[in-house]
């Protein structure tokens, strides 16, 4: 591990010794809980009259109570609910809104009369954050309301000084079936949400409207004398009352990563309102071969990964303690070089709520290599020196100095060659910025003679050590002629296995920023 100095970061090497973990784990869109509707969600308008025959008010009141039900997060036109209920005649019921919405992962009553709510409770349940679609007869409704088509207004009874003098003929077809009024010439939905208490009214979205129309309030009477009712039951379904989202008000800092030997642990300080309990929420971890080990821990010590003493949990948790979230889950255990992040999403939307850093996570196998690295200064001028003091020792049982037996031969013929192995310690210049971008060549060859300004790797030493054996490197280096800020990474690399890191092996790593001589500015 290097020495922690203000100008070096830490990079845990992870010693592990089960099953590996390669995966990223999600919780399913099934452990959802119900989606109930958030405070002050308005939905669009859906209207019925954009294709004709207009006999969708049904479907357009439902497309709307489904956005009002979902937030958005689900939608769908009139045209596609009514498919998805297999009626495609008209004249459609709540029965046939239950099969359409179920296809969607949403239970409404089954029957022709709805939810079965009274007056009381349909009104309740608007003035907390729901939302309806009523069923009624469009002539009972206020002449005002019937602008959008006023011969499907006329087609109700007949009135005079605001009495009822002829009702609306209703044929054999329409007298209702079991449990439904009789059905007259002019019955509609609506959908409604919104009860003003004080006002005595709702806002009502009417389905026959045109273009960009929002809704308009409508009296509680008047809604009263359109809708259906039975038993002082309204035929109408309703959305559960609104909730806020499980994390409404909740702030979040930065978060703090920490591993140990065989876990990950993320730690995020946590500001919420007065009264507002952990409600619990799905934990994401995305473990992944990194597909650049060196890269990936210069980003890692930018992070800074604290060390910790954690056990590895049989399932990764999220818990909240005083003010404080904590995440931890188990790391892989196969050898190899990894990049390791956590995430939660509420279980109510599904939305995300916290992310951590992504780190690096060095998993060492046969071949180990402890490095340390010490450099005094954490500013550095561009293209100066830099003196660094170094020291590589071979941690694991194989000896760097051993010949190894190759297959030579330009036919593929069976030869044997003896050689010795190559093992050299090499430093990385790796410049660091927006995400992926790097300055110079990471590379597993060793470039001695070239210009550490212009080259990504250079060659400090050879290392033919047994176990057990350390050598030190103490030397300068020349640092980047680009300012900005930069990393140092120290690898151990061979002509055998390659690079160290690449296996398991944590490199070395420190942070600079790299500066202009004096007198000169920086054109970047």
């Amino acid at each position: 591990m290097p020495i922690a100095r203000p100008v070096l970061r830490r990079l845990f090497a992870a010693s592990l010794a089960v099953a590996a973990l390669l995966v990223v784990a999600s919780g399913p869109a099934s452990a959802l809980e119900p989606p109930r509707p958030l405070p002050g969600y308005r939905p669009a308008f859906v209207t019925e009259t954009d294709e004709h025959p207009w006999t969708d008010c049904l479907w357009a009141s439902a497309a709307m109570l489904l956005d009002k039900w979902t937030n958005g997060d689900v939608t769908r036109t009139h045209q596609q609910l009514r498919a998805l209920s297999g009626d495609r005649k008209g004249g459609s019921t709540f029965n046939d809104m239950a099969v359409a919405f179920r296809k969607l992962g949403f239970r409404t009553p089954s029957n022709l009369a709805g939810s079965r709510l009274t007056w009381h409770e349909l009104l309740k349940r608007l003035a907390n954050g729901g939302g309806a679609v009523v069923l009624g007869d469009y002539g009972d409704l206020p002449r005002w309301y019937g602008r959008w088509d006023y011969g499907f207004w006329k087609s109700g009874p007949v009135r005079k000084h605001g009495k009822v003098v002829r009702e609306p003929v209703v044929g054999r077809k329409d007298k209702g079936k079991k449990g439904q009024p009789k059905m007259r010439p002019d019955n509609h939905a609506v959908y409604v949400e919104r009860y003003d208490r004080k006002h005595g009214r709702v806002w009502m979205m009417d389905p026959l409207a045109r273009g960009d129309w929002k809704g308009e309030w409508i009296s509680v009477g008047s809604l009263m004398r359109f809708a259906w009712s039975s038993g002082g039951r309204v035929y109408a379904v309703a959305t559960p009352t609104a909730a806020p989202a499980p994390f409404t008000g909740v702030r979040l800092g930065e978060s703090e990563v920490d591993l140990s030997d065989a876990a990950l642990t993320a730690t995020w300080n946590l500001q919420a309102p007065r009264g507002w309990r952990w409600p619990g929420a799905d934990v994401h971890v995305a473990i992944s071969a990194a597909a650049a080990p060196l890269e990936a821990a210069a980003r890692s010590a930018l992070v800074d990964p604290g060390v910790a003493t954690d056990a590895a949990p049989a399932a990764p948790v999220a818990a909240v303690r005083g003010d404080q979230l904590r995440v931890a889950a188990a790391l892989p255990t196969a050898a190899g070089a990894y990049t390791a992040a956590v995430s939660l999403t509420d279980p109510r939307f599904g939305r995300p709520v916290a992310a951590s850093s992504p780190v690096a996570v060095f998993v060492p196998g046969d071949e180990r290599a402890t490095i340390r690295l010490n450099v005094l200064d954490g500013v550095l001028t561009a293209g100066r020196d830099v003196r660094i003091n170094l020291s590589v020792a071979n941690a694991g049982d194989t000896s760097w100095a051993d010949t190894v037996a190759t297959d030579g031969g330009a036919s593929g013929a069976a030869t044997r060659t003896a050689r010795q192995r190559e093992t050299r310690v090499t430093a990385h210049w790796i410049r660091l910025g927006a995400a992926g971008a790097t300055s110079g060549a990471v590379a597993t060859s060793a470039v001695a003679d070239a210009d550490p300004r212009d080259a990504g790797v250079v060659t400090l030493m050879r290392a033919p050590l047994d176990p057990g054996a350390l050598a030190r490197f103490r030397d300068t280096l020349v640092v980047p002629s680009a300012p900005g800020e930069w990393a140092l990474v120290v690898d151990v690399e061979d002509s055998v296995v390659g690079s160290f890191a690449a296996l398991g092996n944590a490199p070395a790593v420190a942070i600079f920023q790299v500066v202009p001589p004096r007198g000169i500015e920086s054109i970047e």
